[in-house]
């Protein structure tokens, strides 16, 4: 029999696998999720893909023996975990180092904000918790545009961008430099992400230094360059 620990992550996940992404609500966690007590609302009546004795009947028996299933499915458990693991390390790391660099903490508590940054700026893909800092260049301060820091991404979406809307993860990103113009005697300077598959995006947004947000990133992507490395 397979046993199951309850963490949760795998229905906190789905959007992690197409099998599952038809249960996203939304922000990457299953429909059916109890988050208080991280049990399924529908147990007896789960679909079968997330059932692992039935899924092994249906889709793998023909690939090895029962119990080769499970350890594989274990390991998969220890995975998630220990991705979990890394990326709050991660998330301490950054959120230690933005403030070190800007001078006060980060966070975003107000929710119309938080839930249009994410729909709009980060296109969906980042829950709350994932989220570093909001930069809101939208009129009425809600959310609409400008840049978020997350903890594996920078995602940019403003009209005022010679690129308007990119979100460039970290561990993608091969170095960046400041490109510095003027024209008609405005400062046009631009922060640019050398991608590593060749593209470039540049950030002219005016609402926060753009070398304090060069050496943040730098920071980002040396996490992500040497995670290999670190021990969690």
């Amino acid at each position: 029999m397979f046993y199951c620990d309850k963490c949760g992550l795998c229905c906190r996940k789905v959007y992690k696998s197409e099998m599952y992404q038809h249960l996203d609500r939304g922000d990457g966690i299953c429909y059916y999720l109890d988050e208080k007590n991280n049990l399924c609302t529908i147990y007896d009546d789960r679909p079968w893909i997330c059932n692992v004795d039935i899924m092994y009947e249906k889709m793998f028996f023909d690939s090895g023996s029962k119990e080769e299933y499970y350890l594989q499915n274990y390991y998969a458990c220890n995975c998630l975990k220990m991705e979990e693991r890394k990326m709050s390390d991660i998330r301490s790391a950054l959120v230690e180092k933005f403030k070190d660099i800007f001078g006060y903490d980060c966070g975003d508590d107000y929710a119309p904000r938080v839930s249009n940054a994410r729909s709009i700026i980060c296109q969906g893909k980042y829950k709350k918790e994932e989220m570093i800092e909001i930069f809101d260049t939208s009129i009425g301060s809600n959310g609409k545009s400008g840049l978020v820091l997350t903890v594996d991404s920078v995602c940019v979406k403003d009209a005022g961008n010679f690129t308007s809307k990119f979100i460039a993860k970290y561990s993608d990103i091969d170095y960046t430099y400041m490109d510095e113009d003027r024209f008609l005697g405005m400062d046009m300077t631009a922060l640019v992400l050398v991608m590593k598959y060749g593209s470039n995006y540049k950030i002219s947004i005016d609402k926060f230094d753009k070398d304090d947000m060069m050496s943040f990133i730098d920071y980002a992507i040396s996490l992500y360059a040497e995670e290999d490395k670190l021990e969690w």
